[in-house]
């Protein structure tokens, strides 16, 4: 179904963050508090956006010339009347069974040894384990060529005819932004040190995970 209220005032909202009349918690907030819609493409518009902007520290709006480009098309199904079809499948692997004896050795280590710090220590290799898991499996699926330039849409047909549907008007990418970052690379990297220390000490809650199968969504658009 197409919900074209809810379309257009999610439209506007994120319009509103592109023109930093909206900070990212500001434009998280009202995502949050968005009302509830039947429609399965504002669904997939709102958690697809979360993912552009960070909602632990607040910022003005931060893309990439490719992001803004993927921007203007997530826009672009708004004002159309094209529809979203979204389908999750769970893929199996061997990470899940070798996560899964992993953990066996940590939880078989704490009814051995007890609670205490000296785990801290003990959970380390196990950790390494999850990382190298993380690494060597990271299954990829086959990429149209131009998938970077018409992605949400499968092609440039069904973009064009999302286009003559419409009157919108592609946004240029801003110079402003090209500056513009969250963290710097500085920070980014003592982020990412801190979450692999995190991942050594704690190693049974990223090995938890892992022992689930990994979820592939599969989104298609169907012009209108």
């Amino acid at each position: 179904m197409v919900d074209r209220d809810a379309r257009d005032q999610l439209a506007a909202l994120i319009r509103q963050y592109l023109d930093d009349q909206l900070t990212a918690f500001d434009f998280d907030d009202a995502l949050v508090d968005f009302p509830d819609t039947d429609d399965t493409t504002v669904q997939f518009v709102i958690e697809t956006v979360w993912y552009f902007y960070d909602d632990g520290i607040d910022h003005p709006v931060v893309l990439s010339k490719p992001q803004w480009d993927y921007f203007q098309r997530l826009l672009l199904l708004l004002d159309s009347n094209s529809t979203v079809t979204v389908k999750k499948t769970h893929l199996w692997s061997f990470v899940q069974p070798v996560a899964a004896v992993l953990l066996f050795a940590c939880l078989l280590i704490v009814w051995l040894t007890g609670f205490g710090d000296h785990l801290l220590i003990f959970f380390i290799p196990f950790g390494i384990g999850s990382i190298l898991l993380s690494f060597l499996y990271r299954p990829e699926a086959k990429v149209d060529p131009f998938h970077e330039i018409v992605t949400p849409f499968q092609s440039i047909n069904d973009l064009s005819i999302a286009y003559d549907s419409t009157n919108f008007v592609k946004r240029r990418y801003p110079s402003q932004l090209e500056s513009r970052q969250i963290c710097s690379p500085a920070m980014n990297m003592l982020i990412w040190v801190q979450n692999i220390v995190l991942c050594l000490l704690f190693a049974p809650i990223p090995l938890l995970i892992q022992c689930f199968p990994q979820t592939i969504t599969n989104v298609r658009v169907n012009p209108a």
